[in-house]
C-alpha cells in the first residue's frame, strides 16, 4: 500500500493528512489556541476526592479540573508507604503495573496534595481532561515507563522469538529503574536506532523531573510533541514513501528530528513549492469539504448515512442508486461490501471513538454474512487506533469501540446550532403557529390589537391562502393580530406584543 504525508499550515491552523493509496484516510489539525493536551505532564493539586466512585478531581490549570480514576493511580509514584503496603498493591512482581485498584482512593491521596500527572484523554464536551499518574514518554520506537524495569512488545506481532529477541536487546542497553515498550514501528530498526532513542527520552525524562521539581502547582512541566513532529513520529513508517511540506519552518523541524533518529528517511522529504494549494493537488480538499456531511455515496452507487447520539454514532447502509445486475442478494451483498471499506475510513478520517453501531443491509446467505464479518475486522485491523469489533447479529447489526482520546473532527470543526440546539431539527412552522395558538389561550392581554414578531417562514405560512391562519387566531383570540416579518428570530421563536394605542 503506497502512503503519502502531507503538511499543509497558515497563520491560522496546520494540517497533516494520511493517504493510502492517494485517499486521505486520517487528517490531524492544530490551531494556535487549541493545541492538543495528550502526552502533557503536569504537576497538579488535588481539589477533591469523591470515595463513591473511587476518583478524584485534579487542579492542573486548566478550565476544568482534570478526572482521575482510581485505577489509573500508581500508589508506589505517590505514597510514601511501606514496601509491604506497595507489594499488595502492586502484586509481586512490581515490574508491571496492575490497573486493579486494592487501596481506596481516599487512603492514597488527600485534598491538596500536589501530584505529577498525564493527561491521558482530551477535554470532550462537558467533561474535563482525563489524567493518569502512570507517565510514559513516546517516542518513536519506544514508550518510556518511568519507575519500572518492565519491558514490553507491541501487540501487532505474535512471533514470540522476535518478542524475545527484542525484549532481549531493550535488557541489555537500557538503564535499570526505567521500563521500555518496544512500538510497533520499532519492530523492523536496529540496535543503533534504540539506543539513539533511549538517550533521547531519558534526557526530555531528565528534563522533566527538574522542572517538577521547580515552584508549585499546578504547571506545565512537560508538552507533548507539536502537530509535525507527533504525525512523522506515530505515521511515518516503511510504507510512507514521500512526505511534503509546504512551509520551510514544518519541512526543517522534520529533517532535524529524522537526522536524528532515522537519517535514511530524510530523502523521502520533499518541500513543496508548486503554485497550487498542496491539498488541491493531491485532490483531497474536496474530500475533506464533505468531511461532515451526514451522507456519503460509496462508489457501488450505494451511501451511508452518519448520525451520532450522546451514547453512540449509528451507520446505515442503504443501496442507494445501485439497482445491481443480477439477484437481489448480490447487490445487497455488493453495497455492504462496498461500504465496510468506506465506514472504516470514514471512522479514522473524521476521528470518531467510543461505541458504533453499523446497520448493514440485510443479507439471507450465511456466506455473504461471514464474508461481511471478516471484512470489516479485516478493515479494522489497518486502523492504528485500538478497535474491537462483534459479529453480524441477526438483525444486520456490528457493534464496534475505537478509542477515544479526543474529541472528533466534527466537534472540533463546529459549534452545537444555537436554533436546534443539537437536535438537527427545528419547530416547522406549523408547529410554531400552534404553539403560538396555545400561549394566546394562557395569557390574557387586555389589548384589542397585539404585534405578532416570527420567522418569515412563519409569517409566509399565516398569511398565506388568504391569511386563513391569522383571520384564524384573530377570530379565536378576538384581537387584530398584526405579523411582524424579524429574520433575527429562529424559526421557531417569537414575540408577542399587546398594542394599546397606535398613535402613542
Amino acid at each position: 500500500m503506497l502512503k503519502k504525508i502531507l503538511f499543509n499550515a497558515t497563520p491560522t491552523e496546520k494540517r497533516a493528512a494520511l493517504l493510502e493509496n492517494d485517499k486521505v484516510v486520517e487528517l490531524v489539525v492544530e490551531r494556535p489556541d487549541q493545541f492538543r493536551l495528550v502526552g502533557n505532564i503536569y504537576r497538579g493539586k488535588v481539589k477533591s476526592i469523591l470515595p463513591g466512585i473511587q476518583a478524584a478531581f485534579v487542579d492542573i490549570g486548566l478550565e476544568k479540573c482534570a478526572f482521575l480514576h482510581a485505577t489509573d493511580v500508581d500508589p508506589s509514584v505517590l505514597l510514601e508507604a511501606d514496601d509491604a503496603k506497595i507489594e499488595r498493591y502492586m502484586g509481586q512482581d512490581n515490574t508491571k503495573r496492575k490497573r486493579i485498584p486494592r487501596i481506596p482512593i481516599e487512603k492514597v491521596l488527600e485534598e491538596g496534595q500536589e501530584i505529577l500527572v498525564q493527561v491521558a484523554k482530551e477535554p470532550i464536551g462537558t467533561k474535563g481532561a482525563k489524567i493518569t499518574t502512570q507517565i510514559s514518554l513516546a517516542g518513536r520506537f519506544l514508550v518510556l515507563v518511568p519507575d519500572t524495569d518492565f519491558i514490553g512488545v507491541s501487540k501487532k506481532t505474535h512471533d514470540i522469538r522476535k518478542r524475545a529477541k527484542l525484549k532481549k536487546i531493550i535488557a541489555q542497553i537500557k538503564p535499570p529503574g526505567v521500563g521500555f515498550i518496544v512500538r510497533t514501528i520499532g519492530l523492523q530498526v536496529s540496535e543503533t536506532e534504540f539506543i539513539r532513542e533511549i538517550h533521547l527520552l531519558l534526557d526530555a525524562w531528565r528534563i522533566a523531573q527538574q522542572e517538577a521539581l521547580k515552584g508549585s502547582g499546578p504547571k506545565l512541566i512537560y508538552r507533548e510533541l507539536g502537530i509535525t513532529t507527533r504525525v512523522i513520529r506515530d505515521l511515518f513508517s516503511d510504507e510512507v514513501k514521500e512526505v511534503y511540506a509546504d512551509q520551510d519552518d514544518d519541512h526543517k523541524e522534520i529533517l532535524e528530528y529524522l537526522r536524528a533518529l532515522s537519517p535514511d528517511l530524510c530523502s523521502r522529504v520533499i518541500r513543496y513549492k508548486d503554485k497550487i494549494p498542496l491539498f488541491d493537488k493531491f485532490n483531497i480538499e474536496k474530500d475533506l469539504e464533505r468531511l461532515l456531511k451526514r451522507k456519503v455515496w460509496l462508489k457501488s452507487g450505494g451511501y451511508i448515512l452518519i448520525d451520532r447520539t450522546e451514547a453512540l454514532v449509528a451507520i446505515d447502509v442503504n443501496t442507494g442508486r445501485n439497482i445491481g445486475r443480477s439477484s437481489l442478494e448480490e447487490t445487497i451483498f455488493a453495497t455492504n461490501l462496498d461500504a465496510v471499506s468506506e465506514i472504516c475510513r470514514q471512522l479514522r478520517l473524521r476521528d470518531i471513538g467510543g461505541l458504533i453501531v453499523v446497520d448493514f443491509i440485510d443479507m439471507r446467505n450465511p456466506e455473504n454474512r461471514k464474508k461481511i464479518e471478516i471484512a470489516v475486522q479485516k478493515s479494522l485491523a489497518a486502523d492504528p487506533t485500538a478497535t474491537a469489533c462483534t459479529g453480524l447479529s441477526k438483525f444486520g447489526l456490528i457493534e464496534i469501540t475505537r478509542k477515544r482520546v479526543r474529541p472528533e473532527l466534527q466537534e472540533f470543526f463546529t459549534d452545537v446550532c444555537h436554533a436546534c440546539d443539537g437536535l438537527g431539527w427545528v419547530f416547522s412552522a406549523e408547529t410554531v403557529v400552534a404553539r403560538i395558538d396555545r400561549d394566546l389561550r394562557r395569557t390574557t392581554y387586555n389589548a384589542p390589537e397585539i404585534a405578532l414578531s416570527v420567522h418569515p417562514a412563519v409569517a409566509a405560512y399565516l398569511i398565506k391562502d388568504g391569511a386563513g391562519m391569522k383571520k384564524m387566531l384573530e377570530r379565536e383570540h378576538k384581537f387584530k393580530v398584526d405579523i411582524v416579518e424579524d429574520e433575527q428570530l429562529d424559526q421557531d421563536e417569537y414575540t408577542i406584543t399587546p398594542v394599546h394605542n397606535r398613535s402613542s
